[in-house]
């Protein structure tokens, strides 16, 4: 987890702990080994490493230590208020400071924050970001927050060596392009990912059938915005909960996803008028939570069968397992409030339909 502070320093505790002559007290120093290397670990990076000025004691501490690297502390004003606005000095002297730090400490790196480095679409940039990963891999990196900024760059894609941060078990990207992966080697996996987050980020339909196929102990999927147009398809076995928000979609498919519980599609279109993405329900026998359904806007579709408002139950046009089931609803739009029986049909044991138009939002019975 990221450190408890970023403006504390080392001085203050010594300042508070003085004797009535005024002298001061060591008594960190005093503590065991175990206890030094989780205090250690839970200091900003920059002050982490300067504790091996304290004393002799205090010297292999750091590197010895796990070490949580967020970038936001190497700015001039030690916080995310200080972020730079664009590319310039300050976001140059970072990347420097966080290829220093992956340099000199050997990991492990629980946690990694970089959100202030600017990457720009030119070869020096690329270099960074493979060198980066690269050492991120070797050092067993758990959970990493990669952002650039302001927006993907058409030119500059994640490198593959992305593929080789193995020990990863949550990953946040936001304002990339993918990894190409048509040119990566079959064996390219996330085998301990359990959570992936993706923002704003520039995927072909491929791009997702890859990392779901690479990551097979995966259970949390978020998406929230999108550059690009694309169709998603779920075939996952491990997967629990996926959630898709303000992106550009033709269709979502829930094809072969045996553990998924948890589906959230909200505001997600397909072209810039008024018209939702498509959303196909496969094989999903444990789903129990499904939303935000819009009848009249979002073509469903069930096995194969696509949902209208003269459509009756059946096998193949139910959803028995959804528990609970949320609807967007607009009372005045006439073509929405005649799907909408046919919608609620789909899902016979709903034990509530949440129907909302714009601030609304009200609990029906089944």
């Amino acid at each position: 987890m990221p450190p408890v502070s970023t403006a504390a320093t080392l001085a203050a505790a010594a300042a508070a702990a003085t004797t009535e002559d005024g002298e001061g007290i060591d008594r960190i120093s005093g503590l065991p080994d175990d206890l030094l290397h989780r205090i250690v670990a839970r200091l900003p990076a920059k002050d982490g490493a300067r504790t091996a000025a304290l004393s002799t004691r205090w010297r292999g501490l750091w590197r010895s230590a796990p070490l949580v690297l967020v970038d936001t502390h190497f700015l001039p004003r030690g916080g995310a208020e200080g972020r730079p606005p664009r590319p310039g000095a300050v976001s140059r002297a970072v990347r420097r400071a966080v290829s220093a730090a992956l340099r000199a400490h050997p990991g492990p790196f629980p946690f990694v924050s970089l959100s202030c480095g600017f990457m720009e679409a030119v070869d020096r940039d690329r270099a960074v970001l493979a060198r980066w990963f690269q050492l991120l891999a070797t050092k067993g990196v758990e959970e990493l927050v990669f952002v650039n900024r302001p927006s993907p760059l058409e030119g500059l894609r994640l490198p593959a060596a992305l593929f080789s941060c193995t020990s990863l078990r949550r990953l946040y990207l936001g304002a990339w392009r993918f990894v190409d992966t048509a040119t990566l080697p079959r064996g390219a996996s996330f085998p301990r990912l359990h959570e992936l987050v993706l923002g704003a980020i520039a995927l072909e339909d491929r791009d997702l059938d890859f990392l779901l196929a690479a990551s097979p102990v995966l259970e949390i999927l978020a998406i929230v915005g999108s550059v690009l147009k694309w169709n998603a398809r779920l075939a996952s076995h491990s997967l629990r909960c996926a959630q898709f928000c303000l992106a550009l979609l033709e269709e979502v498919a829930v094809v072969d996803a045996p553990s998924l519980e948890r589906f959230f599609i909200f505001r997600c279109l397909n072209n810039q008028r008024r018209h939702g993405a498509r959303v196909k329900i496969g094989h999903a026998p444990r789903l129990s939570m499904l939303g935000y359904l819009e009848p009249g806007v979002r073509v469903l579709e069930i096995g194969n069968t696509v949902i209208k408002s003269g459509t009756m139950p059946s096998p193949k046009t139910t959803v028995p397992s959804v528990q609970m089931l949320a609807l967007h609803l607009h009372f005045r739009m006439r073509n929405e409030v005649k799907m909408l029986p046919a919608f609620l049909r789909c899902f016979p044991m709903s034990k509530y339909c949440v129907s909302s138009l714009r601030k609304l939002v009200s609990p029906l019975a089944s």
